[in-house]
């Protein structure tokens, strides 16, 4: 079925409907991180912001910070946002007095080099967006930013790239904000959706730049609420059907789909070529677990899924 759609009526008339796939082999796919690597990561976060000091203000964004990562996961994004520091770019305003991006990177550069408590190693992304600090179990990008409102501990704030020169917008908290809001809407039941979509990904794609984790997190996000139910199952039939649709639209029209954000839209810059592969590798996959999930037997409802994340 990768040339077209699956009739939602196909979908309906499976619900509420008992199925043979292993619970085990569903939760897998959704599973979050562990309680002993929340408390490794709260811990670094916490000795990040001890290095720096008063001048900063820390906090975790991305994956790790919104629940959606995948249960492997290996690296975490820490904002290190430079109090009392404006962007002149974004608020339109001027200063008696200014600070170079490199001095603002240079200051935490030099404060994460100089400890002793752990063995890590220390350098500027190849991007130049962030700096690298690599532990023994896992990677963290502490990203420098400055402020934009007076605030530190609110939206948006401005971050900056070597590589292109760029001093950009973002919105970390508010990406935070928007998937508490839709987890709650969608009865608990957005963040483990997120999580299976990342896994599909990973194990379709995996070392590819088709898409990015933010995209996919936005794909799931832009699907209605009701396409997500307590059978996580039956849930990757409704979202995925709907993000092939969406896409198939955005192939033909000008429609914008927003960040998580809701800020950009997150076509702008996704190749149509990686998005096309994107697209059909997923319709294949819902057929695949709709097989599942019709399927009479415990065995030929695992292999049906089991085909469905390429295992």
């Amino acid at each position: 079925m990768q040339g077209g759609f699956i009739p939602n009526y196909q979908f309906k008339r499976t619900n509420n409907m008992p199925h043979n796939i292993p619970t085990v082999h569903i939760q897998k796919h959704t599973r979050g991180i562990s309680d002993t690597k929340r408390t490794e990561v709260a811990n670094l976060q916490k000795y990040i912001q001890e290095l720096l000091g008063d001048t900063h203000h820390t906090f975790l964004q991305g994956s790790y910070a919104n629940d959606t990562s995948t249960s492997d996961i290996n690296d975490v994004d820490i904002v290190a946002i430079r109090k009392t520091t404006y962007s002149s770019v974004h608020t339109g305003l001027s200063f008696p007095t200014s600070i170079p991006w490199e001095t603002i990177f240079s200051e935490i550069e030099t404060k994460l080099k100089n400890q002793n408590r752990y063995t890590w190693t220390v350098e500027r992304s190849e991007g130049g967006k962030c700096i690298e600090v690599r532990t023994s179990g896992f990677k963290a990008d502490v990203v420098p930013a400055v402020q934009i409102n007076e605030d530190v501990k609110s939206d948006p704030i401005a971050i900056y790239s070597f590589k292109t020169g760029i001093e950009k917008v973002n919105r970390p908290r508010t990406h935070i904000e928007n998937g508490v809001a839709k987890h709650n809407a969608t009865n608990q039941n957005y963040k483990p959706i997120v999580r299976m979509f990342k896994n599909w990904v990973k194990n379709h794609f995996d070392n590819t730049d088709i898409i990015s984790s933010y995209q996919v997190e936005s794909l799931v996000y832009n699907t209605p609420n009701e396409n997500f139910h307590n059978d996580h199952a039956y849930s990757f039939l409704f979202v995925g059907n709907h993000i092939a649709e969406l896409l198939s639209q955005r192939d033909i029209l000008p429609i914008k789909i927003n960040s998580v954000c809701g800020t950009d839209d997150i076509t702008t810059n996704w190749n149509i070529v990686a998005r096309q592969s994107f697209k059909n590798k997923l319709k294949e996959s819902v057929s695949h677990g709709l097989s599942a999930y019709k399927a009479t037997t415990i065995q030929e409802a695992q292999n049906y899924w089991d085909k469905t994340f390429n295992i």
